[in-house]
């Protein structure tokens, strides 16, 4: 199945994370929309032989950086930024990556992070401009309400929830996918869950979007030789990942549009990989799986923890 990359333009605030199992999940509720439920249903069967593949959605040029084999070295942290803050950047370039893909260790990942810091650096002198990876993350208090008397609680009581309001040259995101959807059907079902709205808070003008343009992905980085890959996606740990690194995700999933009215809307917890999680392939995938049995109301309910994977070789 093909890879295409569709690029998206961030019409405002979102409330929710914009990763993989929840832009499927909107997908799904697009195309049952589109389509109607039966057609819908015959699409979720036909998945089990033909996936859907999705990653999260990343900043323009932007992959998540890999988590690669610890190695010892001098402590002497390199000039322009110390060691401990280039570990931490959660981003590496999608031009440094194929750069360094087929010899990746974590002497030329800092260097190629180094290279990435350096030409933002630059690029930011020279244009005078915000930025690209920047986000604004708004906290926002709300009144606990007893849901006996529609009332707040007598004894007062606040809880959080976090937005993310991105500057002007982090309104662009990509996101990658390899389906068997053409691009025309994927274009409307993007537009129709931008206009929807993304997420928590969508009725008060949060998670809208427009689709940009949707793409083939770029040359080469899906089709290389190598033998670990990396993950763009939330996604499960199945056993054709061997010798895999990652960091833990715990996902409070809830059902959205038709269902979210229900008295239980909540799914299942589910622990997940973090995109950057790396691990060696012990066949041809597609690695992770379509979780069944994630909500107990209705049993139809699934959750996509496929791993959409770029291939890269590592090196001591």
């Amino acid at each position: 199945m093909p890879y295409y990359m569709v690029r998206l333009w961030l019409e405002g605030p979102i409330a929710t994370p914009m990763i993989s199992g929840t832009l499927f999940g909107h997908l799904c509720w697009a195309y049952r929309w589109r389509f109607g439920e039966e057609r819908f249903a015959q699409w979720l069967r036909e998945l089990d032989n033909q996936p859907l593949l999705i990653s999260d959605a990343m900043p323009r040029g932007y992959l998540p950086k890999p988590l690669v084999r610890v190695q010892p070295r001098d402590p002497e942290p390199p000039k322009a930024a110390s060691l401990k803050a280039l570990k931490k950047k959660p981003w590496l370039s999608r031009e440094q990556f194929l750069k360094i893909r087929h010899h990746l260790n974590e002497d030329s990942l800092l260097a190629a992070l180094l290279a990435d810091e350096q030409a933002r650096e630059r690029e930011r002198a020279a244009r005078r401009s915000e930025p690209v990876l920047e986000v604004s993350i708004t906290r926002i208090p709300h009144n606990t309400i007893n849901r006996l008397t529609n009332r707040t609680l007598p004894q007062g009581g606040l809880y959080f929830t976090d937005e993310e309001w991105p500057t002007q040259a982090a309104k662009e995101r990509e996101v990658y996918l390899q389906t068997a959807l053409d691009p025309p059907l994927l274009r409307e079902l993007f537009t129709l869950t931008g206009k929807m709205g993304y997420g928590r808070d969508a009725s008060a003008g949060r998670g809208q979007f427009s689709v940009l343009d949707i793409e083939a992905a770029p040359g080469g980085l899906f089709d290389a030789p190598g033998n670990r890959r990396l993950s763009l996606s939330h996604g499960s740990l199945t056993p054709n990942m061997a010798d895999a690194r990652y960091r833990l995700h715990t996902h409070f999933g809830k059902v959205g549009a038709l269902y979210s009215i229900s008295a239980k809307p909540f799914k299942k917890p589910l622990t997940l990989l973090r995109p950057g999680a790396t691990f060696q392939p012990t066949d041809d995938g597609p690695f992770g799986e379509l979780l069944r049995g994630v909500y107990s109301v209705n049993p139809r309910v699934v959750h996509c923890a496929w791993h959409l994977t770029v291939p890269y070789t590592e090196e001591d």
